[in-house]
C-alpha cells in the first residue's frame, strides 16, 4: 500500500484518443471494428507469424531481407503476373464504375487494387488495402527482384494508394521487427521518476505505476515527461529482433487515476495491443484495489454475499485467492449496486482490517479494504465508499465531506491496484 502525496495540479478530466484518465478503475480501450479484424487477419496475411501475442511470434530476421525503414523487414512478396491481371478478375473485384474511376487495366491498376487482385482473402476491401498502404506496409519495387530474389534498394520504395503498378512490378508486406526504445529518450540523460518493472516478455510488460503521475498526457501538452508513456522508453527493453509488428513506443493499454498506484499494463507490439485492450474491453482482465477509508466501515447483513455469490455476478474471486484458502473463501462480500449517471455500478468489498485511535478520524477509526469493481464507471471506488458506505477514502478532497477530513488530506488519497 503507498501513501500517495497530492498532486497540486486540479483533478480535471484529460482526454486522449481512448479514456479519462481520472477513472479509478482500469477502463477498457475503444477497439475499432478494422484493429478488431487486423487481429484476425494477420495470421493469413502474415503467413501465421501474427496470430497471437506469444514467444512464438518471432522469426530469424537474419533470414529476411531489410524494409523501409531498416527496423521494417520483408515478411512476404508476390510479382504482378507477366501477362497482367485477368480482366475478368477485375470485373468481379470491381464494379464499373470503380473500373472507370480509377481506370484499370489488365496490365495497370492502382496498388491498393493489385492487392486486392493478389490477396483476395487478406484484403478484402479498397478500404483495407489503402489502410495498410498508409501504414507504411506495403512496398512496391520496380521491376523483377535478381536470380537469388533479392530486393534492390535503388528499386524499392514504399507503396502509396496512388502509385501504380506494371507487370514485372513486385509487391512486399512488411512489418516492424526491431526498435531502440532509447531513441525516445536519448535527448535526456535520466529518467524524470522511478517505474518499477513487475514483469516483462517482447510482447507486453507490467510495471507498477506510483501514485501522483498520470498515465497519458493532454494531447495539447501540459505534463511534460511526468506521464507514464512518456517515461516508458528509460525502463522498457525493446523486444528482441524478430519480434513482429513493433510498437514505435511501448504503450500502455489502459489507465489509471493520477492519484492511484498500482499495475498498469504496457503493450510492445500491435497484436498485443489489441488483444490486451479487448480483453479490458470485455472484462476478461480482472482487477483489485486495496484502499484506506475514512471511518468505523459497517458491513450490513443485507447487502452481504458469497464468493460463490460475486462469481456469479461476473467479479472474478478464484483467481485472485488460493483454492486452500477456506477461511478466505468463507469470509463474506459486501454489495454496492447502485447505478452513476445512470448507468449500472457494481462494486464488491469486503473489510481487511481497522485501525483505532486515529485522530480527526471518523469515530478514531481507520478501515482497510479489499475492493473489486465489476464496472468500471468515472470514480466509481470513490464514490461508492463515499456514498453508499459513507466511509470516502482516506484523504480524497473531492469526496470526503470536509470538516475534520480535512486534516487528513496532505497524503493524498490512498487508493493501490
Amino acid at each position: 500500500m503507498n501513501s500517495p502525496t497530492s498532486n497540486k495540479q486540479d483533478d480535471k478530466q484529460i482526454k486522449s484518443s481512448t479514456l479519462d484518465d481520472e477513472d479509478d478503475c482500469c477502463e477498457d480501450v475503444e477497439i475499432s471494428e478494422e484493429d478488431t479484424e487486423t487481429i484476425t487477419e494477420y495470421k493469413s496475411t502474415y503467413q501465421d507469424i501474427t496470430s497471437k501475442f506469444t514467444t512464438e511470434d518471432t522469426l530469424n530476421i537474419e533470414t529476411l531481407q531489410k524494409g523501409i525503414p531498416d527496423t521494417f523487414y520483408i515478411l512476404c512478396h508476390t510479382s504482378i503476373p507477366s501477362q497482367g491481371f485477368s480482366l475478368s478478375d477485375i470485373e468481379k473485384a470491381f464494379t464499373q464504375e470503380e473500373i472507370e474511376r480509377l481506370q484499370l487495366k489488365p496490365d495497370n491498376v492502382t496498388v491498393p487494387v493489385a492487392l486486392i487482385l493478389l490477396f483476395p482473402d487478406q484484403f478484402t476491401s479498397q478500404t483495407r488495402a489503402r489502410k495498410e498502404s498508409r501504414r507504411r506496409k506495403i512496398l512496391l519495387h520496380r521491376g523483377p527482384l535478381d536470380n537469388d530474389g533479392n530486393f534492390h534498394r535503388d528499386k524499392l520504395k514504399i507503396g502509396k494508394v496512388g502509385d501504380r503498378v506494371v507487370p514485372g512490378d513486385v509487391l512486399a508486406v512488411q512489418a516492424r521487427m526491431e526498435h531502440n526504445y532509447s531513441e525516445s529518450a536519448n535527448h535526456h540523460k535520466e529518467p524524470p521518476f522511478d517505474l518499477p518493472v513487475v514483469y516483462e516478455d517482447d510482447h507486453f510488460a507490467i510495471v507498477n505505476k506510483p501514485e501522483g503521475i498520470v498515465t497519458f498526457g493532454p494531447k495539447g501538452g501540459g505534463y511534460g515527461r511526468m506521464t507514464i508513456k512518456a517515461c516508458l522508453p528509460w525502463f522498457i527493453t525493446p523486444p528482441k529482433p524478430g519480434t513482429v509488428n513493433v510498437l514505435r513506443r511501448p504503450s500502455p493499454v489502459h489507465r489509471i487515476d493520477r492519484g492511484t498506484s498500482g499495475l498498469l499494463v504496457i503493450a510492445k507490439t500491435r497484436p498485443a495491443m489489441v488483444e490486451l485492450s479487448r480483453m479490458f474491453k470485455e472484462r476478461k482482465a480482472k482487477k483489485t484495489y486495496t484502499a484506506i477509508v475514512n471511518g468505523n466501515i459497517e458491513e450490513p447483513n443485507d447487502t452481504s454475499i458469497t464468493s460463490e455469490e460475486a462469481e456469479k455476478l461476473g467479479v472474478c474471486i478464484d483467481g485472485y485467492e488460493s483454492s486452500n484458502d477456506t477461511d478466505s473463501k468463507k469470509r463474506p462480500w459486501q454489495l454496492i449496486s447502485n447505478e452513476l449517471e445512470d448507468q449500472t455500478a457494481v462494486t464488491i468489498w469486503r473489510l481487511v482490517k481497522q485501525y483505532n485511535g486515529i485522530e480527526n478520524a471518523r469515530n478514531n477509526t481507520l478501515s482497510l479494504v479489499e475492493l473489486k469493481p465489476k464496472t468500471g464507471r468515472y470514480h466509481q471506488l470513490r464514490r461508492h465508499m463515499a456514498w453508499s458506505s459513507q466511509c470516502p477514502l482516506l484523504g480524497d478532497k473531492t469526496y470526503d465531506g470536509g470538516g475534520k477530513a480535512r486534516l487528513l488530506r496532505d497524503n493524498g488519497f490512498y487508493l493501490c491496484s
